[in-house]
């Protein structure tokens, strides 16, 4: 078999790798054609519908268009009337609070003031339904940060005011407006906060009289705590030997003071029932 015969054997060559993706490639473009096609419909389509829904402003000397009339802030019974007077049907979408808007007057519209839509298109409006409006709770007792974020969870601006009040301090005493009472949302509470009772100085009541010591100790704003006696101090029955705290220290309004009293408790009086009426019968 000579060279040259053995190059035509076997005929045609197979094609290669290369050539088979030539091969399929009018396949792939036809793929192509079609998609854009499809696309293309698509997006002409949609472009045909928003032009009829929404005209555009070019088509503002058309009569087969209508502008859209403003009536955010109208009642709803004068929005309808316009809108209907236009042309257009006039359908509520919903309400939404609002503080400045009165209720039932319209808060927003779609199609936008001034944009263009077919006759007999519909104009959607929200209507307001006026301020949102909660009650104040009751935050006495609470501490500061809690009453804080009572309030402002409910939609209120804190204004926080310190004062002196028997409360312990850093606690809520009180709201202005009061708890119980109807509030707008956002409006501003004042959230009053104790600094606790104001601070006193125990008076100098050695040498007086029970009697006396408890009126001066009422003056003071202080409470009469615990008596002891001391059978043997050389002072007048029912005179004031020694106090607790001391002369000069502060305490708050509505704390006690500790007194001993000078005598012998078994001479207290009598009277007819038997028992004892206390250091004021000291004899």
């Amino acid at each position: 078999m000579t060279y040259k015969r053995r190059r035509g054997l076997g005929g045609r060559r197979s094609n290669g790798p290369g050539e088979e993706a030539v091969s399929a490639g009018p396949g792939r473009r036809r793929m192509l054609v079609s998609a854009g096609v499809v696309f293309g419909c698509l997006v002409v389509g949609y472009g045909i519908a928003a032009l009829w829904l929404s005209p555009t402003s070019a088509n503002a000397e058309d009569s087969t268009v209508l502008r859209v009339p403003d009536v955010v802030g109208l009642p709803e019974a004068e929005a309808r009337g316009t809108i209907v007077a236009t042309g257009l049907e006039f359908t509520v979408r919903g309400g939404l609070a609002h503080r400045a808007v009165p209720e039932g007057a319209v808060v927003a519209q779609s199609p936008m003031p001034g944009q263009f839509a077919r006759p007999g298109a519909p104009v959607q409006v929200t209507l307001s339904r006026g301020p949102e409006i909660h009650t104040l709770p009751d935050v006495a007792g609470l501490s500061e940060r809690q009453a804080d974020i009572v309030l402002q969870r409910l939609g209120y601006d804190v204004l926080i005011e310190r004062r002196q009040d028997p409360m312990a301090a850093g606690r809520a005493v009180e709201t202005v407006p009061g708890a119980g009472s109807d509030l707008a949302v956002p409006s501003q509470v004042v959230l009053v906060i104790s600094e606790g009772a104001p601070l006193v100085v125990v008076p100098d009541m050695l040498g007086m009289h029970i009697d006396d010591a408890l009126r001066i100790l009422a003056e003071a704003q202080l409470e009469l705590g615990s008596i002891s006696f001391d059978a043997d101090a050389p002072e007048a029955p029912g005179r004031i030997v020694g106090q607790y705290p001391p002369i000069g220290y502060n305490l708050r309004a509505g704390d006690a003071v500790e007194l001993r009293v000078a005598g012998d408790p078994d001479r207290i009086n009598d009277d007819s029932d038997g028992r004892p009426d206390g250091p004021r019968e000291l004899l």
